[in-house]
Formats: structure tokens, sequence, C-alpha cells
């Protein structure tokens, strides 16, 4: 009999991440610590256990930002990421955030909404992930500038 298990691709986690939309800006979260300490990242997290992404977006972003978004969230990418010593694909989505004042959560020091152009070329151009010596760490940001991309070309279709 075969095992079934030995078949089966490599496992991956989840998480979800969210860019959180108001007056055409995007919610950046500055991280204190773990992964990415004092860069500045949308928000998102772990998927729970029996939690579907999309709920997992939601609940992030009110505890890392107290806000809820005040309309539908919209799928915009996956992509593999390495984080935490886990291979992990995150989704993310983009919503609405009309109503309510941010509000950090301890695993963040500071807030600021930005255009997400100057967003991707402030931190995202081909020079600042040249200047990244780790090789993990350029993929990553790489893969998160294509994400951003993805973003910022719905956002255009949409206007």
């Amino acid at each position: 009999m075969t095992d079934v298990g030995s078949l089966l691709p490599k496992a991956y986690y989840l998480s979800a991440a969210t860019y959180v939309e108001r007056d055409g800006m995007i919610l950046l979260l500055k991280r204190a610590g773990g992964e990415g300490t004092g860069m500045w990242w949308i928000p998102g997290g772990a998927v729970e256990r029996d939690e579907r992404p999309e709920d997992a977006a939601r609940r992030e972003l009110l505890e890392e930002a107290g806000i809820a978004p005040t309309g539908p969230l919209r799928a915009i990418g996956v992509f593999p990421q390495h984080v935490y010593g886990a291979e992990t694909y995150c989704v993310t989505y983009a919503c609405a955030c009309d109503d309510g004042d941010v509000t950090v959560s301890n695993e963040h020091t500071a807030a600021r909404w930005i255009d997400p152009v100057d967003y991707r070329s402030r931190y995202f151009s081909d020079d600042v992930i040249g200047s990244l010596g780790d090789p993990a760490l350029r993929q990553l940001v790489t893969e998160i500038r294509d994400d951003l991309d993805r973003y910022i070309e719905w956002k255009s279709l949409l206007n």
C-alpha cells in the first residue's frame, strides 16, 4: 500500500494581508519586532486553523490597526514567502476602511497612510532590492513588490 503522505507536496502555512484604502492611500504599519523589524508593511498575519484567509485578513486588520473594512474584501494575489522559519503563502486583499482612527497594536510602533505608487518607488525599487545583502530577503521583497504591482494595476483598471 502506498503512503499517501509521500505523494503529497510539502505543506505550507498561510498568511493574509490587506491593502487598506482610504482617500487614495494605503495603510502601512511599522514592525516593532520579529521578522522585518522596523520595516513598513501592510497589515496581516497568520491564518489560524479552520479560518479562511479572508476572515484572517479582517481579524488581523482589527487586531493590528483597530479598524474594520467598510466594504467587501477583494482578492489581489498570492505569493510565496519564507518567514519565521516556515514556507508560507500570503493571500492579499484590498478593502476600503473609511471610518475610524488607526490604533496600532504592540506588534507595531507607528502607522501611516501612503500613496501606493510612492510606497513602491520608496521601498521596492530595483536599487533598494539590489542593496539588500541577504538573497532570501531580496527574494521576499521582490515577491512583495510583485504583489504590490498587481494591486496598483488592479486599482488603475478601476479608474
